[in-house]
This record gives structure tokens, C-alpha cells and sequence, in this order.
């Protein structure tokens, strides 16, 4: 299928929970490395090592640079699997330790737009043939 033929709004819906899922993943980056004390709260309740939050906040930096950047199909594969360990280990966490719904179910929700974003990407080649296609018109 070509992505011109792929209806407006599959597109709108891949654009919105791709920016969604974008912006959260790169606040959380730098909440992260920024160890700002709603960071260091959660990780204090959830007994995690504060080096955890370094590891995060670059492993979900690389995610978004893996999603954002063209040509590397299996890196933005990957970058899929690690987000919905990411937000699913995140929700289970807050689970394990007792938590309200209403503190796993943000992160749980994270977990679905990030199936929702992979599920309705176009195909790599549909994308890269896009971005040739306006590069040399």
C-alpha cells in the first residue's frame, strides 16, 4: 500500500499517538536525567536505585531518536519493544507495590499508545519512498 493511498484518518491517528507517545517519552527523558523530585519520589516508593533513572532517561532519548530518524527499521523496532516495557514495567511496578489505579493507569495507557503508534505506521519503505518523493520535487 502506498502511503498517499493510506486514508486521512489512519494518518491523523498514526500522527497523533506518535506525537503523543513522542512528547511523553522525551519529558520523561528529561525528568529523568533531571532527577526532578517527582522522579525522585516515584523511585524512592518503587525502591528503584536512582542510577535507574540515568539508564531511562537515555534509553528513552534513543527511543524517540529511533522513531524520529529515517532508515533504520529495526532500530524503531526496538525502540517500540523498549517503550511498551517501559510504560507496561511502569504500570506493573505501581501494581506490585500497591498503588492506586490512578497512578498505573497513566503509565498503562502509555503501554497502548505505543501499540497504537507502532500498529499504524506506515511501512518503512512507504515512508522513506514519502520523503525522497518531496526531497526532489
Amino acid at each position: 500500500m502506498n502511503l498517499e493511498k493510506t486514508s486521512r484518518p489512519a494518518r491523523l491517528a498514526y500522527l497523533g499517538a506518535t506525537g503523543v507517545l513522542l512528547t511523553e517519552t522525551l519529558v520523561g527523558s528529561y525528568w529523568d536525567l533531571a532527577r526532578i523530585s517527582h522522579v525522585r519520589e516515584v523511585f524512592e516508593r518503587l525502591e528503584y536505585p536512582m542510577y535507574f533513572a540515568t539508564i531511562m532517561g537515555v534509553a528513552k532519548a534513543a527511543a524517540v531518536a529511533a522513531i524520529v530518524v529515517p532508515g533504520f527499521p529495526r532500530a524503531e523496532e526496538w525502540a517500540y519493544a523498549g517503550l511498551t516495557f517501559v510504560y507496561g514495567g511502569a504500570a506493573a511496578s505501581h501494581i506490585a507495590v500497591g498503588d492506586e489505579p490512578k497512578t498505573w493507569l497513566g503509565p498503562l495507557g502509555f503501554a497502548g499508545i505505543t501499540l497504537a503508534s507502532w500498529a499504524l505506521r506506515p511501512a518503512a519503505s512507504q515512508r522513506l519512498g514519502l520523503l525522497r518523493r518531496r526531497s526532489v520535487a
